[in-house]
């Protein structure tokens, strides 16, 4: 079978196979290092499947080589051919980026068809010259490096060749000493070495932190609380609340830039990459504090040229998110400057038309900005992301977007493990590589082997089932109702959620339960490895968010209290297992604190319902 992601533009299978048995593997000369390391993977690939040592020899001489892979590369760009014959394998790369593309789609026909090639001819080259991946290392999940490390080479195997993390309080910035510690945050060192390894891997880590809103850490501490707009500001909700929706500067303090620009200064160093992603999202307190009455547009680009001014001394191109320029465009096109990049960004299952045409009028270098859509749940939601990344892809292509950016955000404590949020990673690079191809089962076959080693069943099906079961009790509403019922004193019904026939219904919560059963027991008889583990974790969190909903609306049954406890105990016995395994325990206690003490809170019914929350 020909499967590769991401599609290639022109592929011709032809009849017939080759060996791959005492096959060697020749490299141009020259040829860059991440060239080699990616031929070093398929020889030991190759390997495992024959049982044979695969040598890899500098390429002499001119062909055609009998049984052997030949891999040469020009001076050119990220468009390679890969052709298939009797006598082996043949890849030609535009450039070293493009050799190792063609070498990743080389891999993936193994993966497929082990030891026999099928004959083929391909060539191909991507629609964006950008192809990110954005992941959210703030709310709850630090990964290790080494968990770092796989999500690169997972990239790379994919073919996105740019990976941001964002960061509010996840780097030990001297001015979070004893809060950002390297038991829970990134070091340096990790930056530098992870930096490393994607520019072997032809992807461009780009530094991304916050630096004007989202800053919960920074401004709740004694020592810089002054610079919050909200100075006086006290938490009265939950943490996740807190930290997801509030915290901006104080732009006219004088003392503000001057600590933005310390901790800009200590993470710039540690990045290769010519860009600096200030974010600059979503400043909710804005002149409603300290400057209120002020202008919040003059506010806002206030502080925006001055971050600009400092990344520029750097020789770094700025990267902001472009929520606030939409909401000014006319006044940022002024006074940004001109190769500034925008990050336009809509996380809607259909994505209008008018949003990058509105920055492509205007003559703005903008990226389109994706969603995974698992910061909802325990599990990605592919009813989602997929017509969300499919349309905004097609709209970035027609208004000559740079490419694609697909987030990965951890709203809420970051409870979605990286492994539950592979299909969007694959379709936000099947989309960024390829906008026109085909999203069918040919597709989601294909990702069912290569992202979770499973052939016999569509992996797809499983991901479209949990995201439906979990909108009857997804994570974000449990977490809003716990806060609302346990600290700031309102009695509501947690709920049910909402279908398009309207409310859902204890029965509705049943089912979703009942299907999450059906899935685990499903994968549970696959193998898969991890993956698959983590899968069913999650699937085992919507169950028991689902039977908690029927418990707390007061629908349940005798004695499910004292079952659910012991499920949950259970549960996060294992959840956490699975967390240690990749992350830094970071976010995880404050998730353990709230299962283990979940089944404390009140039960409420509809009729005893008093207020809602604001």
């Amino acid at each position: 079978m020909l499967r590769i992601i991401p599609a290639p533009k022109l592929i011709e299978e032809k009849s017939g196979t080759v060996s791959l048995c005492g096959v060697r593997v020749l490299i141009q000369e020259g040829a860059g290092r991440g060239v080699a390391l990616a031929l070093a993977s398929l020889c030991e690939e190759i390997e495992k499947i024959t049982g044979e040592y695969v040598p890899l020899y500098v390429l002499s001489g001119k062909g055609p080589f009998e049984g052997a892979i030949t891999v040469s590369c020009g001076n050119g760009g990220e468009g390679y051919s890969l052709t298939v014959s009797e006598r082996g394998a043949e890849i030609v790369g535009e450039g070293d980026a493009g050799a190792f593309y063609g070498i990743q789609s080389l891999r993936q026909l193994v993966a497929e068809n082990g030891a026999e090639l099928p004959l083929c001819h391909i060539e191909d080259r991507p629609d964006f010259s950008y192809r990110g991946f954005y992941h959210d290392v703030t709310r709850g999940r630090v990964p290790t490096l080494k968990k770092l490390k796989e999500i690169a080479d997972t990239l790379a195997y994919y073919k996105i060749n740019s990976l941001q993390l964002y960061v509010e309080d996840a780097f030990t910035f001297k001015e979070l000493e004893g809060t950002a510690t390297p038991e829970c945050a990134l070091t340096p060192s990790e930056i530098l070495e992870l930096d490393a390894y994607c520019r072997e891997r032809y992807i461009d880590l780009i530094p991304s932190m916050a630096t004007f809103g989202h800053l919960y850490t920074l401004l709740q501490s004694s020592k810089y609380r002054h610079i919050c707009e909200l100075c006086d500001y006290e938490p009265k909700r939950s943490y996740w609340l807190e930290k997801q929706w509030h915290h901006t500067v104080d732009v006219y303090n004088p003392e503000t830039v001057k600590v933005i620009e310390s901790m800009i200064n200590q993470y710039v160093p540690l990045f290769s990459s010519k860009y600096f992603n200030i974010c600059c999202d979503e400043t909710i307190d804005l002149c409603n504090g300290k400057n209120s009455g002020k202008d919040k547009g003059e506010a806002y680009f206030h502080h925006l040229e001055k971050l600009v001014k400092i990344v520029s001394s750097h020789g770094k191109t700025v990267m902001l998110w472009g929520d606030e320029c939409m909401a000014r465009p006319d006044e940022a096109k002024a006074r940004l400057p001109e190769d500034a990049v925008v990050l336009n960004w809509c996380y809607r299952p259909k994505v209008a038309e008018w949003i990058p045409k509105m920055f492509w009028e205007r003559g703005f270098k903008q990226i389109a900005c994706t969603g995974t859509s698992c910061w909802e749940s325990f599990v990605e939601n592919i009813n989602i992301s997929v017509g969300n990344i499919s349309s905004y892809a097609a709209h970035a292509k027609k208004y000559g977007a740079m490419g694609i950016l697909n987030t990965n955000w951890g709203d809420f404590g970051h409870v979605c493990p990286f492994n539950c949020n592979l299909y969007g990673l694959m379709f936000g690079a099947e989309k960024s590589w390829n906008a026109e191809s085909e999203s069918d089962e040919v597709l989601e076959m294909a990702a069912s082997l290569l992202l979770y080693g499973v052939r016999e069943h569509n992996m797809a099906d499983t991901l479209r089932a949990l995201g439906r079961a979990a909108m009857t009790c997804s994570w974000t509403e449990l977490v809003l109702w716990h806060s609302a019922v346990t600290l700031e004193g309102k009695a509501r019904p947690l709920g049910y959620g909402m279908s398009r026939n309207g409310p859902n219904t204890a029965e509705d919560a049943r089912r979703s339960a009942e299907i999450c059963r059906k899935e685990i027991e499903r994968l549970s008889g696959l193998g898969g490895g991890q993956k698959t583990e983590d899968i069913i974790l999650s699937a085992k969190a919507i169950e028991l968010m689902n039977r908690a909903a029927v418990y707390f609306n007061g629908d349940g049954e005798e004695g499910e209290k004292a079952a659910l406890q012991g499920e949950l105990e259970l549960w996060l016995s294992e959840y956490s297992k699975s967390w240690l395994r990749d992350d830094k325990p970071s976010g995880l206690g404050r998730i353990c604190d709230f299962v283990e003490h979940l089944m404390e809170a009140p039960i409420i019914r509809s009729n005893e319902h008093q207020g809602e929350i604001h």
